[in-house]
């Protein structure tokens, strides 16, 4: 019984707020034109920098300063994250799979927030867990918000690159479902090392895909329209943090 309940939390925070987010980006992507693309794209951008930011916050806080074994985890596991994608995405181009560039990022994207969210079933769980049913549902509404705008980075990361309902089901269940994993796990006693490795995993894919479509967007043409998107993104999620800290005094 506990189990679905903690699963039913994660859902109602992570996967519902997601796909809902996911799919009013849909349907704002169709409706405007060609030219927003820049915009979307810069909205995506600046989500990934907020949130990339936010993870490098709680790495700080999870490696120890006279603990050199964290600092380990922390530089490999953000190597893996960062430069590990960049090796694959070059093996992937020295293979002529070009066309599916654009494709790969909003996935990556989805991980990215994936890993982010799990931290926040963690918190939601813990709350639980605790009895503190006011605390956990207030958690749940802030977290709703603010995972509803991460559809838009997912969704944006792809400019104008067809995605199908199967692609969208998929990055759906990639970036809510680890809330659903977090809410479970909350039960069990997670060491700092395990939670610095994935919070620093997902710091270094975020910064990867951010280079990406900074270095494919930013031009001459269209840096007024992407900048305009970061700021946007940027606003989005510091807004919702904000709602989510005067509700439940917990920090996105």
């Amino acid at each position: 019984r506990r189990m679905l309940d903690l699963i039913g939390l994660g859902i109602l925070a992570g996967v519902i707020p997601l796909y809902l987010g996911i799919g009013l980006a849909f349907l704002i992507r169709r409706s405007l034109p060609r030219s927003w693309e820049s915009g979307l794209i810069g909205v995506a951008t600046g989500v990934l920098i907020y949130l990339f930011f936010d993870l490098m916050h709680e790495s700080v806080e999870l490696t120890g300063v006279r603990d050199p074994l964290s600092w380990v985890l922390f530089l490999g596991s953000f190597w893996l994250g960062f430069l590990g994608l960049a090796l694959l995405e070059e093996r992937q181009l020295g293979k002529g799979r070009r066309d599916s560039r654009m494709l790969t990022l909003p996935y990556v994207i989805a991980l990215g927030m994936g890993f982010h969210n799990l931290g926040e079933g963690l918190a939601i769980g813990a709350s639980y867990a605790g009895g503190e049913w006011a605390l956990s549902w207030l958690l749940i509404t802030g977290f709703a918000l603010h995972n509803g705008t991460e559809g838009f980075g997912i969704v944006g990361a792809a400019g104008q690159t067809p995605l199908s309902i199967r692609d969208a089901a998929v990055l759906g269940f990639l970036g809510g479902a680890p809330t659903c994993l977090g809410t479970v796990l909350s039960g069990f006693s997670l060491s700092p090392a395990f939670s610095l490795v994935w919070v620093a995993l997902a710091a270094g894919s975020l910064l990867y895909v951010v280079v990406v479509l900074v270095a494919m967007t930013y031009t001459p043409s269209r840096k007024i329209a992407m900048a305009g998107g970061v700021w946007a993104g940027i606003t989005f999620m510091f807004l919702t943090a904000m709602f989510l800290t005067l509700v439940g005094g917990h920090r996105s």
